[in-house]
């Protein structure tokens, strides 16, 4: 064998030994066996290839500085909070390092605290899910039903799940939803960033069968935020012509939750409503206070103008 041949062969089994490292390794909020292996396999070279074109995606991700101790100490509000919208200023060249340190090889976590930490996972998958990049979902999936995190985790790879949309991820949100399971709550928020019609009835039966304030209060912030009608305008004018529907499901449960509920979940209704400003809402809350009591009347008549002051056309 030549020199050159020997050379050649000795660097790639130097590859191939650090592709297997990579390969084996976990991320920051997922172990890497947990990804399908062909999803998993097309993810790894998606990587490779990225990071051979714009390496310096992957130093900027790496180099995140917000949820770092000698950074964020200095803020006002002295948490590391600022880590999603500094790496949402990286942009889409940022989603590929994302989903390597998230799944496939986590960076070296040093001496930072379970909020640091938590602060640059949690940022990590904020910023994935604003991009809405479908080649997220099997690292998303696989996060949100991991074991051992912590909340701010759990919800951040929920949320981020909504933002995607599609049909696995309302399946998989709402199949957490039931009474009992771990990710309710999770799953309830990443419900509230799924723009679709299927979401708000899921929610809606959800709201109509819950007896308990906090669950109630939360399935209500979620209705408000789906229905949402700036985030729906957001979407362009097709969306939020499409959207007049999902926000009516939305205004219509929200306004049977103010009947209903008191406290936390009737704040809740409330606040969602003002959100949502579906046109029909001001003729619901009419139509609701014919039958409802003492104090659901004093709740709609509270909301009313404050609905209507929402939806005078604004200059």
């Amino acid at each position: 064998m030549s020199i050159r041949r020997a050379l050649l062969s000795a660097s790639l089994a130097a590859a191939a030994a650090t592709f297997s490292l990579a390969a084996s390794a976990d991320g920051i909020a997922a172990k890497t066996t947990r990804i399908p292996a062909e999803a998993r396999a097309n993810l790894q070279a998606q990587i490779e290839a990225a990071r051979a074109s714009d390496p310096a995606a992957f130093a900027a991700v790496a180099s995140v500085r917000m949820h770092r101790p000698e950074v964020y100490k200095h803020f006002r509000n002295p948490i590391p909070t600022a880590v999603s919208r500094e790496l949402r200023g990286l942009g889409a060249p940022a989603l590929m390092p994302m989903l390597q340190a998230l799944a496939f090889d986590a960076p070296e976590r040093g001496s930072l605290t379970d909020a640091e930490w938590d602060a640059l996972a949690a940022g990590m998958l904020e910023a994935t899910g604003t991009l809405r990049d479908t080649r997220s979902a099997p690292v998303l999936h696989v996060v949100f039903e991991s074991d051992g995190l912590r909340a701010p985790v759990v919800g951040a790879a929920a949320r981020a799940l909504g933002r995607l949309g599609g049909d696995p991820e309302l399946a998989l949100l709402t199949r957490h939803t039931g009474a009992g399971d771990a990710r309710r709550m999770a799953a309830i928020e990443g419900l509230g960033q799924l723009r679709r019609i299927e979401a708000a009835q899921h929610l809606a039966g959800l709201l109509q069968g819950s007896n308990d304030e906090a669950t109630a209060a939360a399935i209500s912030d979620a209705l408000g935020k789906l229905g949402s009608s700036w985030a729906w305008k957001a979407l362009g004018a097709g969306a939020a012509a499409r959207g007049l529907a999902t926000r009516e499901v939305c205004a219509r449960a929200l306004v049977g939750g103010l009947v209903r509920n008191q406290g936390a979940a009737r704040t809740a209704a409330r606040d969602g409503l003002i959100l949502v400003e579906h046109p029909s809402s001001g003729a619901m809350l009419q139509s609701a206070r014919g039958t409802a009591s003492a104090d659901a009347v004093k709740a709609i008549d509270e909301v009313a103008p404050r609905l209507a002051q929402a939806q005078k056309p604004r200059r």
